[in-house]
């Protein structure tokens, strides 16, 4: 009766390890990144990034609209400004454009511009003639244009 109690207790205790290895082994799973092809393009030297955001040109970024990581937002606010912010709601970098800017637009030459109601500039990244570029708000709290795999721009704001 002694070995059948040990053998029911070692059956027991194997069945439940082999339940927490299945359990741990799908929450694994389930909490992997997702990680777009761009994004692991970009950040092929930089293990650990995981939700970097890539855009291409064109695109506009209208008032109270926003580009977000995990860790960083880029957002043009209502006042024109616009700003990187931290996953803790600190301002980072802005283009001083209170008052001023209304929309940010990444355009088609590869120059990222905060333009006037208007239509006039008021700030640009200076990175006209890099037609194809991207812009990336990285999971390093880092705003980057990329033209190929070279940074031509940076906010400077990773931490």
């Amino acid at each position: 009766m002694r070995k059948r109690s040990v053998r029911k207790r070692a059956a027991v205790l194997l069945a439940t390890s082999a339940l927490a290895a299945v359990t741990l082994a799908g929450q694994a799973t389930a909490a992997a990144p997702h990680r777009s092809p761009a994004s692991a393009t970009v950040h092929a030297a930089k293990p650990g990034v995981q939700s970097t955001q890539i855009r291409n040109a064109p695109f506009v970024l209208n008032p109270n609209e926003s580009l977000n990581s995990d860790t960083a937002r880029l957002i043009m606010q209502s006042d024109g400004n616009l700003v990187i912010y931290d996953e803790f709601g600190k301002a980072l970098w802005a283009s001083n454009t209170v008052g001023q800017g209304w929309t940010a637009r990444f355009q088609e030459d590869g120059n990222f511009v905060v333009y006037t109601r208007s239509g006039h500039a008021v700030w640009a990244s200076g990175t006209a003639g890099h037609p194809g570029s991207r812009l990336a708000v990285q999971d390093d709290g880092n705003v980057v244009i990329y033209d190929g795999s070279q940074a031509i721009w940076a906010t400077g704001t990773n931490h």
